[in-house]
């Protein structure tokens, strides 16, 4: 998770009226019925709160993401078109190599960078043109390459949105759901992160100007970690207003640069299998089925007992009398099934009244010399305590103001650790959907005057009329916390326990269908009309294909499918060329019509892979002389941790390193004993230690949660989880004793040395405090 990857989704929530807000971004949304006439809605970026970031030098490069507009308005004018096959693409694939005389590789399916072809237009001076006059970008001049094709292509998956029942609670304690995996497009673009399908899990009303908690993620498409041939998971979170020093992969956190001992959250629960930071990765050899619906995946996000958990009430008051919350990530596959990862409860609330004091300092008193300014920054200091600290500003407006009050979302805020995911449920509004970034295309002019276009369309499922793409979306309340309060008690024997969350389930509901698929346009594709507004796109005439999403409602199960509105198979897709008419129609054109230097065009991937940096780098120091701490990330005592670097190999090329820790003595661990002794002691590790040792040992690699959907045309068929990220615990250490990742090294990648450090006038911090 970044900050453009939120950027990016402003361009996405156009196409469903599914996110009110994103960090703190409210916009407007509107469907038309009518497929003649559809509206994109306009896209406005309101109250941005995001602290002040300063960057760690070093000699990495690391190329900057595709800004997206504060102002988009798009209205769309949609062409019905008569689909064609898109095996045109596969044709012209082959003559790129053959045409172009240049010595980079020009295969768009190989692992490694694809620079694309483009003509001189494209690209700034500086670029290199080869013999036939085509433009060949280097590491550097890709990205302006890529920003200045003639269009873009849009995706629209906008079928409408799915909602809680709202017959259930409003308290929320976690969602499930089994996500189609295929590969999507034959090259990545440089134009952003895609997310094929995620949800967002958010705090309720823990800060006023935006989800101050935030678990996201989902299907992700993106080289940056690593050149893969499917779509990764990504399972995540942020919190402190998205803050880029988020444990969001174990260790690392925004831009995928590594993060102090003091500010990690994320457990690992798991003896056989690893979740990398650079996401989880599927085996890129399997069968696919995809005359049989395809491989899916299931993944469960839920709120479950296993640190400080105790019985709950629906509408739990805001305090601590009712067990802490673990939110915990679920995965069923082929080769996995059962619990990865794992926040603790303390992690939604770390450093969170450094955090308080810092913002009040920025919003209120600009860090000035008042008397409540300089309470304040003696507590950031370290010069008073925390009770100290809350008893010197118990009377002030912004620390009394409660959620719901009619200044609550005027002004500043003081965040409690009882309105956090660690101790309140999610809020009500839980979104599902997916976030897509635009896809270079071109147009030329033949001699004739002719004006064509070539696109390269996304590879959406279509051997069959009807295709599987989401399957059995539930939410859960506290039932289901309840009932693992009894499963994870440690007099029990877990092999006889039921862990089956069908029990609990209950389906989202299908709200603002705009039925486009019934209008007999399945993947209608149009032209997309900007204004002339100031934005990154001005100027660019942007075509947009409407993937046919369906959501249905069977055997209480919701599900999303590809509804291609009964064409023929040849029919169904998009294809690579079209003529533009009296600049508003598209009429599918053969290859052999168009001008054969368009034939050759296509853009490039980004050229280089990022790779996650090890802790161990003492050297790096901020402003104020202070280096981050890792030392949780020693391994000193062979008791609790094996000091064997272990290496496995991905199938995007990837090495991820990995040593054996004992579970309660990883190195999230180290510093949640310091910061809370209180309750990380002795006695509670131990037991934590008992429990996970008996889940290692009863439920193994195979123990299934998720509720597998039963409405499918073809049985379902699991996804095989890349095997090198299946592993075997040492001998000694088979229960009780989890991996965790040390780095990632691809074989094109750039190491990742920056940290992020919060600046503010007392001086610069690695960390919160």
């Amino acid at each position: 998770m970044e900050p453009s990857l939120r950027y990016v989704r402003l361009l996405d929530m156009r196409r469903f009226p599914l996110f009110v807000c994103l960090l703190l971004c409210v916009f407007a949304c509107g469907n038309s019925s009518d497929p003649q006439s559809l509206t994109v809605a306009t896209v406005v970026p309101s109250e941005t709160v995001v602290p002040s970031e300063t960057v760690v030098p070093s000699e990495t490069v690391v190329p900057s993401e595709t800004v997206v507009p504060s102002e988009t308005v798009a209205t769309t004018v949609a062409l019905t078109t008569t689909p064609v096959p898109k095996s045109d693409s596969e044709i012209q694939l082959n003559q790129v190599e053959s045409q172009l005389e240049q010595e980079q590789t020009l295969d768009p399916t190989s692992a490694s960078w694809f620079p694309g072809v483009y003509l001189p237009r494209h690209c700034e001076s500086g670029t290199t043109v080869n013999d036939a006059g085509f433009a060949i970008p280097d590491q550097h001049k890709i990205w302006e390459c890529s920003f200045n094709t003639d269009n873009e292509l849009d995706i629209d998956m906008g079928f409408g949105e799915l909602v809680r029942d709202s017959d259930s609670s409003e308290d929320l304690y976690g969602v499930s759901q089994y996500l189609r995996v295929f590969q999507m497009m034959d090259v990545n673009p440089t134009t952003g992160q895609f997310g094929l399908w995620g949800q967002w899990i958010g705090d309720d009303r823990a800060h006023p100007h935006g989800p101050f908690n935030s678990i996201e993620g989902g299907l992700f498409i993106h080289d940056k970690m690593g050149r893969s041939k499917f779509p990764k998971y990504m399972a995540s979170a942020a919190t402190g207003l998205y803050s880029p020093r988020s444990d969001t992969g174990g260790g690392w956190g925004f831009h995928e640069r590594r993060i102090e001992c003091s500010l990690m959250g994320r457990a690992t629960l798991s003896n056989r299998m690893m979740v990398p930071p650079s996401l989880i990765s599927f085996d890129e050899d399997q069968e696919t089925f995809d005359n049989e619906g395809g491989i899916h995946v299931g993944t469960s996000w839920a709120a479950l007992p296993i640190f400080g958990g105790k019985p709950r009430v629906d509408e739990q008051a805001w305090d601590d009398s009712g067990g802490k919350l673990t939110w915990t990530f679920i995965i069923d596959a082929a080769n996995y099934s059962g619990p990865l990862i794992a926040y603790v409860p303390e992690h939604w609330s770390r450093n969170i009244d450094q955090f308080n004091a810092m913002e009040i300092l920025d919003d209120v008193y600009e860090w000035d010399d008042s008397p409540t300014a300089k309470i304040l920054l003696d507590f950031i200091n370290g010069q008073m305590s925390n009770s100290e600290l809350h008893t010197a500003i118990s009377k002030e407006s912004w620390y009394q103001v409660e959620p719901g009050s009619d200044s609550w979302e005027e002004g500043s805020y003081w965040v409690r650790p009882e309105q956090t995911l660690g101790l309140s449920p999610a809020r009500p509004y839980l979104p599902t959907g997916n976030e897509m970034p635009p896809i270079p295309s071109f147009t030329e002019t033949d001699s004739e005057g002719r004006v064509f276009a070539k696109i390269f369309p996304p590879l959406f499922p279509k051997n069959n009329n009807i295709e599987p793409f989401v399957s059995n979306v539930q939410t859960f309340d506290v039932h289901l916390y309840n009932h693992f309060v009894d499963v994870f008690n440690t007099d029990n024997d877990l092999r006889t326990m039921n862990t089956n969350f069908g029990d609990f389930g209950i389906p989202m509901t299908i709200e603002h269908n705009n039925h486009l698929y019934e209008s007999g346009n399945a993947g209608v594709f149009s032209f997309d009309e900007n204004d002339e507004r100031e934005h990154p796109f001005t100027n660019k005439r942007s075509f947009q294909i409407n993937i046919p999403l369906r959501p249905q409602d069977t055997n209480g199960e919701t599900s999303i499918f590809l509804d291609w509105g009964g064409v023929e198979p040849e029919e169904r897709g998009w294809g690579t060329y079209y003529e533009i008419l009296n600049n508003e129609t598209l009429v599918p054109a053969a290859i052999s019509e168009v001008p054969a230097i368009l034939t050759e065009l296509r853009y490039g991937s980004i050229p280089e892979t990022y790779n996650l940096a090890p802790h161990d780098n003492s050297s790096l120091v901020n402003a104020t002389g202070v280096s981050p701490d890792f030392s949780c990330w020693d391994c000193d005592d062979v008791s609790v941790c094996d000091p064997k670097i272990y290496e496995t190999v991905l199938d995007d090329d990837s090495t991820v390193s990995y040593q054996w820790y004992r579970f309660r003595d990883q190195p999230l661990f180290r510093d949640l004993t310091i910061d809370y002794p209180d309750v990380y002691t002795d006695v509670y590790l131990d037991e934590i230690q008992l429990l996970i040792e008996k889940m290692h040992r009863d439920w193994g690699d195979s123990q299934k949660f998720i509720e597998q959907p039963s409405n499918q045309e073809h049985p379902l068929h699991l996804v095989e989880i890349d095997h090198g990220l299946i592993v075997e615990p040492p001998e000694g250490k088979e229960y009780g004793w989890v991996p965790i990742v040390t780095q990632v090294e691809h074989p094109d990648g750039i190491w990742i040395e920056e940290m992020t450090f919060r600046e503010t006038p007392i001086g610069n911090f690695f960390y919160s405090h």
